[in-house]
């Protein structure tokens, strides 16, 4: 198969997608469509994408659901779970004479796969990230169609460092958010405290701190309720 003029063109089609879909999950589905079309002349049927960051759940998809089904994680315990691991790319281009994976093996049968090809995608330490291409004809991905497979995460590596990049971006900007509307919550609890019992802020916080060890919730929920009550008890005021 020559794919030099798809290949060329592969990665401006990333970038674009990248501006199309700025949020991860998406983003990652249009890749494994975008993806599964470029190889489709190696007989790929579908593609999925799993990227595992530190302290983040694993993010996941794929050019159909039914592949993205197929990903078991980062234990070693399927392709794509070898790749993460450490183990390099992992082909087997006969599911019916692979020993490994009972479970994977036994799922791929049921949507009619027949060979997988999974390779990492390079250069996005800490995270880690595996592109898996699935085929339903025994024997496929031979030494060409590998490369061709290892080429397209290449490929990938930059636009998908740079929606990880973006991710956490936001992620950061949401934690943040939440805990500034959490400290605000806190310090208006401890405000009517204060009021009502006469007593210094480090006792108000105190007294929050103590109902929510009782209660086994956190201190956000507890300010949160005694915000609520006196703000009920303010609107019935000026409803009256």
């Amino acid at each position: 198969m020559d794919d030099s003029a798809d290949t060329a063109a592969l990665p401006l089609r990333l970038q674009d997608l990248l501006l199309q879909h700025p949020d991860l999950e998406e983003f990652l589905s249009a890749l494994a469509v975008l993806v599964a079309g470029h190889l489709g002349g190696w007989d790929v049927a579908g593609t999925s994408l799993m990227v595992v960051r530190p302290r983040r759940q694993p993010a996941q998809a794929g050019s159909a659901e039914r592949f993205v089904a197929l990903q078991g994680g980062s234990r070693g315990d399927d392709p794509a779970g070898v790749v993460l691991a450490g183990g390099g790319s992992a082909v087997v281009r006969d599911l019916a004479t692979e020993n490994r994976w009972f479970g994977f093996r036994s799922a791929a049968r049921e949507q009619d796969v027949a060979a997988v090809a999974a390779v990492p995608v390079p250069g996005l330490e800490p995270a880690a990230a595996v592109l898996t291409c699935y085929s339903s004809r025994p024997g496929a991905f031979g030494p060409e169609a590998v490369r061709g497979v290892e080429r397209a995460a290449a490929d990938l590596a930059a636009p998908l460092a740079l929606a990880l990049r973006l991710d956490a971006q936001a992620h950061r900007a949401h934690n943040l958010q939440a805990a500034l509307e959490s400290r605000t919550v806190v310090d208006l609890a401890a405000g009517i405290i204060m009021g009502q019992n006469n007593c210094s802020q480090q006792r108000a916080v105190e007294i929050l701190r103590s109902v929510s060890n009782s209660r086994n919730v956190k201190v956000r929920e507890v300010a949160a309720g005694v915000v609520a009550v006196v703000s009920d008890r303010v609107s019935t005021h000026f409803e009256e």
